[in-house]
C-alpha cells in the first residue's frame, strides 16, 4: 500500500496550468525528489501536500499514520522571540514533548515538569 498516492492532480491560477492530471504513488523506504525550474508548482505541489492549499481536482490520500510538515522557503519570524521560542510555537506532537523535556531538564527539581516530559 502507498503511504502517499497523488491521482489526476491538477491545479492552475486563472489560465495558468501549474501540473494536470499527476499521478503517482509513494511507498515505504522511497525517496523522491522534486526538480523543476523556479515557478513551476513546486512549493505549491508541497503546500497541496502539506493541507495549506487547494487544488483543482484529483485525490491525494496519505495512510492514516503519516503526517506531512511544510517549511516555507521564506518564513517570517518574530524578531522579540528566541529561536527556541519559534520552534516551540509548533503544534506538533514532537515539539511538544521535546518542549516539555527541555523545560523539566532546565527545571531538575520541578518534579512535575519532569513527570510531564516523560508522559
Amino acid at each position: 500500500m502507498n503511504f502517499l498516492s497523488v491521482e489526476n492532480l491538477t491545479k492552475s491560477y486563472g489560465d495558468r496550468v501549474l501540473f494536470q492530471d499527476l499521478t503517482f504513488g509513494i511507498n515505504k523506504g522511497q525517496k523522491v525528489a522534486f526538480i523543476a525550474k523556479n515557478g513551476t508548482g513546486k512549493s505549491t505541489f508541497l503546500r497541496i501536500l502539506a493541507g495549506l492549499e487547494g487544488y483543482d481536482s484529483g485525490n491525494v490520500t496519505f495512510r492514516k499514520d503519516i503526517k506531512i510538515g511544510y517549511l516555507h522557503q521564506t518564513p517570517e519570524f518574530n524578531g522579540n522571540h528566541t529561536i527556541s521560542e519559534t520552534i516551540f510555537r509548533a503544534k506538533s506532537d514532537e515539539i511538544q514533548a521535546i518542549k516539555e523535556y527541555e523545560k523539566a531538564v532546565l527545571n531538575p527539581s520541578d518534579n512535575e515538569a519532569m513527570q510531564k516530559a516523560f508522559e
